[in-house]
């Protein structure tokens, strides 16, 4: 499975790990409610995959530029990478209402 996993473009392996970094720290939130330390920690992890994955989306706007025949391939990448961004504002209601 992390053969497969390493196949991925990495766009799409960003997503993933962003995703499952994200998702570990909401558990985390709901596991040690009276931990103070969670909060900073997923403030931090937020704007840090905010940055990295606004830099991979400037490599793919780049990429959808220059390669027009992978156009496609290109999109779904994106699409799949901007997925991340409904997902971390529905974690970020939960923890702000479980606040």
């Amino acid at each position: 499975m992390e053969k497969d996993f390493l196949k991925l473009p990495l766009a799409i392996q960003m997503a993933i790990v962003s995703f499952g970094i994200g998702s570990l720290l909401l558990l985390l939130h709901f596991v040690f409610k009276d931990s103070d330390i969670i909060i900073p920690i997923g403030i931090y992890y937020v704007l840090i995959a905010f940055l990295v994955n606004g830099l991979m989306l400037l490599k793919l706007i780049i990429d959808w530029i220059i390669e027009p025949l992978n156009r496609s391939k290109i999109e779904r990448q994106a699409l799949i990478l901007f997925a991340n961004v409904p997902i971390s504002f529905v974690y970020f209601l939960i923890v702000i209402y479980t606040l």
